[in-house]
């Protein structure tokens, strides 16, 4: 799926509001050999102040084949079709395909909640 520049600012509006804490949002709005079509990615990054490999985590929402949008949380490097892991990469979180953009992230955002309330004590 190929958004309109509306559609654009609108999806960088709704996930910059779900995840405030992310910066560096950028995306795609082509389909080509890495993406199926719009993807947009955002970044936290812990133990800024390490010049050799600070922790860079990314929150990666895309459409697939299916014109559907999906939610991944990765570390190193954002998701994107032939992502493969390096050094400190990998991928921590993926979403069924939804509908929508916002079903998409109430899903991300569930399964980050529940991935990281499994290192939380008294779980």
């Amino acid at each position: 799926m190929i958004l309109t520049e509306s559609e654009i600012k609108q999806v960088l509006e709704q996930v910059q509001a779900a995840f405030p804490n992310l910066t560096n949002w950028e995306y795609n709005n082509e389909k080509n050999d890495e993406y199926f079509g719009f993807s947009v990615w955002g970044e936290f990054v812990i133990n800024t102040e390490e010049l050799i490999m600070p922790r860079r985590f990314f929150i990666t929402l895309d459409t697939n084949h299916e014109d559907k949008w999906q939610g991944c949380l990765t570390i190193g490097q954002p998701s994107y079709l032939w992502s493969s892991a390096d050094v400190g990469d990998a991928h921590l979180v993926d979403t069924e395909p939804s509908d929508t953009l916002e079903e998409a992230i109430s899903a991300l955002q569930a399964k980050i909640s529940e991935l990281f309330q499994a290192f939380l004590a008294g779980n």
